[in-house]
Parts: C-alpha cells; structure tokens; sequence
C-alpha cells in the first residue's frame, strides 16, 4: 500500500513538472500558526472526493519558505450523531523545503478538519484547515 502510494507521489510530481512548480495551483486556505502561515495549495476550487492531492506551504512572516521537517496530516470529517469519518493523507517533502506534497483518499464530498503536525529545524507545531471537498 504505501508502495503504491510513493509511486502515486512521483507520478503526480512528474505529471505537475517538478515539485517545484506551484504556477498551476491556488491557494485554497491559510492560517497563522505561531510565526508560520501555513497556506494550502491545489489545482482546483477545491480537495478532490476520493483519490487526489494538495499542496502545503509553511512561510514565514516575510513570507519565505520554511523547513518544517517532518510533516503529519490527518483529516477528519464530523459526521451528526454519529462518529466522525476519517480520510487518508501522506505528506512527503518536495525538492522545495517548505514544501509537502499530500496525497489523499478521501471518501465524501463536504467540508474536512484536516489537522496538521510537524516537528523540525522550525520547531514543533500544529495547525487545523478546513478543506472543501468535492
């Protein structure tokens, strides 16, 4: 599974031109966390219902790239009297530091708390976006 899910990665990257290359991508959400913005990119309005991907970018106050290390993302979707749903997300680093690459599978259209960790060179931190699914 997590073989397939590398392979995933490096396709998306060679499909997009590089892991460098954010020309194509919109910025969907950002939030402040401590002295990061942590800013969410993809290629449409919105995360993609079932198999897709984005883009997080951790900047700085002058808006430089910052290494963060080691990045986690979860991404949960509450779900009324009941328990909340759950999606999958592997973030690997780009070529770019301070740029992750987030492959997902996320299996319903609506909106997701996608809870974000990292521990690094920058420090330790944590953030919440919520992404629109469609």
């Amino acid at each position: 599974m997590r073989r397939s899910v590398v392979l995933l990665v490096i396709v998306l990257v060679a499909a997009c031109g590089g892991g460098d290359s954010t020309t194509q991508l919109k910025e969907l959400q950002h939030v402040k966390a401590g002295a990061l913005n942590v800013v969410l990119l993809a290629p449409g309005d919105a995360l993609n219902r079932g198999k897709g991907s984005f883009v997080l970018e951790f900047r700085d106050g002058d808006g430089n790239l910052v290494d963060v290390g080691n990045v986690t993302v979860g991404a949960s979707m509450p779900m009324p009297g009941m328990a909340p749903m759950f999606g999958e997300c592997l973030a690997t680093p780009s070529p770019t530091k301070g740029r992750y690459e987030v492959v997902t599978d996320l299996g319903m259209a609506g909106t997701w708390r996608l809870q974000i960790a990292w521990d690094g060179p920058a420090g330790k931190g944590a953030a919440s976006i919520p992404g629109s699914v469609l």
